[in-house]
C-alpha cells in the first residue's frame, strides 16, 4: 500500500490496537499473516502494513485465569499506527490486519477505541 493514502494525522489519529490472539507462539502466527497480507516480516520480526506496524508479544495476562477467554490466550499482536496516519486509514488497515488473521484459522478479539468498528459482520460489538 501506499504511504500517501495515510494522510496526515492531525487532532484525529488513531490509538493504537492490540488484538488477542489465539495462537501459542509467533513464529507461525507472524509468518501466517505476512503471507495473508503479502506482506513480509521486518528485520525485527514486525509487519508494515499500509498505515500501521503489526508488532507480536506475548500476552501478559495469559495464566492468570482471568474470567474473559481471550485474556488469557498467549498472543497479542500490537497495530500501531505510522507517523502522519490518518484514524480513518488506520482503522481500515487494523480491520485488514484482524480479519487476516481470523483467516489465517485463528479466533482474535481486538481490543481499542475503534474496536466497535473492527467486529467481524453480524456480531454483536463485545460489552466492556
Amino acid at each position: 500500500m501506499d504511504d500517501s493514502t495515510c494522510g496526515p494525522a492531525g487532532a484525529n489519529a488513531a490509538p493504537e490496537c492490540q488484538i488477542y490472539v489465539a495462537a501459542p507462539g509467533h513464529d507461525r502466527l507472524m509468518e501466517r499473516l505476512a503471507a495473508a497480507l503479502n506482506g513480509s516480516l521486518g528485520p525485527e520480526r514486525v509487519i508494515s502494513y499500509g498505515c500501521v506496524e503489526v508488532e507480536w508479544e506475548h500476552n501478559d495476562y495469559e495464566g492468570t485465569g482471568a474470567h474473559t477467554e481471550f485474556l488469557d490466550w498467549n498472543s497479542l499482536l500490537v497495530c500501531r499506527p505510522r507517523p502522519g496516519a490518518s484514524a480513518t486509514a488506520v482503522v481500515s488497515d487494523t480491520a485488514s490486519v484482524l480479519e487476516a488473521v481470523r483467516e489465517a484459522g485463528y479466533r482474535a478479539v481486538p481490543v481499542c477505541d475503534d474496536e466497535e468498528l473492527l467486529q467481524e459482520p453480524g456480531t454483536e460489538p463485545r460489552s466492556t
